[in-house]
C-alpha cells in the first residue's frame, strides 16, 4: 500500500491520539541563536527554550510545562535542563551527551523528544541561516548546494542526499569557487561601508 492507502485507513475511526511537535529558530543579535520547541498532545502542553551560542552550544535552557499527566513530573525534569549548558547541538553525539547528563530515571521521555527535536531542527535551520548571510552575494544552485553539505563533516553521511557515495568533485570545486567569489565581494562591500 502507498502513503494514500495507508492514511485512508483511519477514514470512518475516532481517532485515539494526537501530537504535535513545533520547532522554532531566531537569528539573534551577536549570533546568538534561539530555538523554541512546544508540544502539545492529549496529555501534555510543553514548551522549551534554548538559547545558542555563536558555535551553536547551549548557553541557556529552560523549560514550562502547563498541562502534564503527574505533579511529580515537573519538579526534577525541568530543574536538572541547566546540565545541559556548554553542549554542542551540532557535534556528532550531542544528543548523547544529553542522556549522559540526565539520566533516563531522572529526566522526561517527553523532554527527551522535544530536545531532540529541537537538535535536529536546529540542524537544518542552521543552514538556512548560514545562507542568509550573503546578502545575495552568493548563488548556488540546489546541486551545488548539496555537493558543498557533501564535503561538510557535520552533513556527510547522515541521510541519503548526503550519501558520500553521491560526492561529484567537479561539481563541489564548482559551488567552491563561487563561495570564494562571494567571499570576495563581501570584503569589498565591507570595505566600501568601511570607508563611509
Amino acid at each position: 500500500m502507498d502513503y494514500e492507502g495507508i492514511k485512508g485507513l483511519a477514514k470512518h475511526h475516532k481517532q485515539a491520539f494526537g501530537r504535535i511537535v513545533k520547532c522554532e529558530m531566531y537569528q539573534l543579535e551577536e549570533g546568538k541563536i534561539l530555538a523554541l520547541t512546544r508540544m502539545h498532545d492529549d496529555y501534555h502542553d510543553m514548551n522549551l527554550a534554548i538559547l545558542l551560542d555563536g558555535s551553536y552550544r547551549i548557553e541557556e535552557i529552560g523549560g514550562k510545562m502547563d498541562r502534564i499527566p503527574y505533579p511529580c513530573c515537573e519538579e526534577k525534569p525541568l530543574a536538572m535542563l541547566s546540565n545541559l549548558n556548554g553542549i554542542s547541538v551540532l557535534e556528532r553525539g550531542g544528543l548523547k551527551k544529553v542522556k549522559e547528563r540526565i539520566p533516563r530515571n531522572a529526566g522526561c521521555s517527553h523532554v527527551y523528544e522535544m530536545i531532540e527535536s529541537t537538535f535536529r531542527a536546529i540542524f537544518v535551520g542552521s543552514y538556512s541561516i548560514v545562507d542568509r548571510n550573503w546578502n545575495g552575494v552568493l548563488s548556488l544552485d540546489l546541486e551545488e548546494n548539496r555537493q558543498l553539505g557533501l564535503a561538510s563533516p557535520i552533513l556527510a553521511d547522515t541521510c541519503y542526499a548526503f550519501n558520500r557515495a553521491s560526492a561529484d568533485a567537479e561539481i563541489l570545486q564548482r559551488s567552491r569557487r563561487k563561495v570564494e567569489e562571494a567571499k570576495k565581494k563581501m570584503e569589498a562591500i565591507e570595505a566600501v561601508k568601511g570607508r563611509k
